[in-house]
């Protein structure tokens, strides 16, 4: 309620002063639709395809959080929604430019990939995996020779790549260090959940989660967002409407998860398909290509039958450390 006071005012302020036209490519002002009909039957549209495209990312929510104890696992998501709010509100202000930057896209759908597939495989395997799209994506940024420009300066973007590729390997050696000591034991320490960790400081790790989580998943529905609408405002609370019903629905993904523990797994191979998304489609498109366009409808389909098939799966309840 509070977050839709504040934004609520800014959007009566930009109503009689118009500064958000010269802030975003998008319409704004007096000028949106969202005081007319066609604008409200817009916005509950896109809040519905909001909650369509986020049933994968209210699963990997739930999956961030259910380490933690209730009251903390609330407290996360709660402050996780208020970066939600304000992450889209500046998305949406940069719009134009964010989703002209295919390479933006290439590295969110790496990490998306790469997070499915530290749950399904470990040590080379893993390795192999990360090496094999990154020097995908690179190569294919590279060909394309797209850059940007700061100032006087060029860069290419493929270069963004090479951290990336250093990274995974730091993280394999890190890895098979840790294992060599073997000074725990798994059943004792639990599984990891959150990619994030600051010791002493769980909950503000589980929210970088939660928040990281979002701006990745929030380029499919913001994206075909502005596909049906250019109107800031119209966008703004069909994604507001829809994150909120996202946050309802991950603390209902929580119990589920504990009653269906292979909904962890559905989840992240739901992770895995959007990320592939991603990946293929900025590829596509920075090399001028048009082989295959996947649908946002096809993405929800394949997701869905995900889900639904995880329900008749059975798996053992995963051994979660609760944080103190």
């Amino acid at each position: 309620m509070l977050s839709a006071l504040v934004f609520g005012a800014v959007m009566l302020a930009d109503y009689h002063w118009g500064f958000m036209t010269q802030m975003t490519s998008l319409t704004s002002g007096r000028a949106s639709d969202l005081f007319v009909s066609t604008g409200l039957v817009t916005v509950v549209t896109l809040a519905f395809l909001e909650g369509i495209l986020g049933i994968d990312n209210a699963t990997v929510l739930a999956i961030q959080v259910r380490h933690l104890k209730p009251a903390d696992a609330h407290k996360a998501l709660t402050w996780g929604v208020w970066g939600a709010f304000i992450f889209r509100f500046l998305f949406l202000v940069a719009a134009g430019f964010i989703l002209e930057q295919k390479w933006i896209m290439g590295i969110g759908g790496f990490y998306l990939i790469n997070m499915a597939g530290d749950f399904f495989l470990r040590n080379i395997f893993l390795l192999v995996l990360d090496c094999v799209f990154l020097t995908g994506i690179g190569t294919a940024f590279y060909i394309s020779g797209e850059a940007i420009h700061p100032g006087s300066a060029k860069i290419p973007v493929w270069l963004f790549f090479i951290p990336l590729l250093i990274f995974v390997f730091f993280r394999y050696f890190r890895e098979r260090a840790r294992l060599g000591k073997k000074k725990t034991a798994e059943d004792e320490q639990g599984i990891e959940i959150s990619r994030f960790k600051w010791k002493g400081h769980a909950i503000l790790a589980a929210i970088i989660a939660v928040e990281w989580t979002d701006i990745l998943f929030s380029f499919d529905s913001i994206g075909a967002g502005v596909a049906m609408t250019r109107d800031f405002w119209v966008l703004f609370w069909g994604a507001f409407f829809g994150v909120t019903c996202l946050r309802l629905f991950a603390k209902s993904f929580i119990k589920l998860l504990e009653k269906y523990p292979q909904l962890e797994g559905a989840a992240m191979l739901a992770v895995l398909i959007v990320g592939l998304k991603m990946t293929f489609e900025a590829a596509q498109d920075t090399l001028k290509l048009k082989i295959w366009h996947i649908e946002n409808w096809q993405t929800s389909i394949a997701i869905l039958v995900i889900f639904t098939g995880a329900f008749f799966i059975r798996a053992k309840t995963p051994h979660i450390k609760e944080e103190n």
